[in-house]
């Protein structure tokens, strides 16, 4: 019995070879569907951009959610379609069901700094239980 296990090995660890060598010659990868891909730029109107910051930035996508707690979470999605660095200031206003803007200190224009062909997600909360819609305002800043 021991003889035939010696000249069975040989075998045996060849077939294994052939068996996990090949594993270690492919490679997963990964690739775009489409490599070629465009933003594709959405258009809402409770998202205003001044004309400047339009022809060089874009909407690609906006999200809402009421959370748990019963305020509105918006996230929208903003891409700088130049190959130059942009910045723009934002700020979001929050309106009740009645379509009343309502006044909050938290209402303050915030900077944003977008490289070349980048995207950045820019995400805000109500700042009241009231609130069921909102408008998202772009602006370039003064020079």
């Amino acid at each position: 019995m021991d003889r035939t296990l010696r000249s069975i090995a040989p075998t045996l660890l060849l077939v294994a070879s052939l068996l996990v060598l090949p594993a270690c010659q492919t490679v997963n990868t990964t690739e775009r569907a489409d490599p070629d891909y465009e933003r594709v730029y959405i258009e809402d109107a409770r998202v205003t951009t001044d004309n400047s910051l339009k022809k060089a930035a874009g909407l690609v996508r906006l999200n809402e959610t009421t959370l748990d707690s019963g305020f509105l979470k918006v996230q929208a999605e903003v891409y700088n379609d130049t190959r130059e660095r942009k910045r723009a200031h934002y700020r979001f206003e929050w309106f009740d069901a009645d379509g009343m803007l309502i006044k909050t200190s938290l209402s303050n224009w915030k900077a944003i700094s977008l490289a070349g062909k980048e995207s950045q997600f820019i995400t805000a909360v109500s700042p009241t239980k009231t609130a069921t819609d909102f408008r998202l305002k772009l602006i370039e800043p003064e020079k």
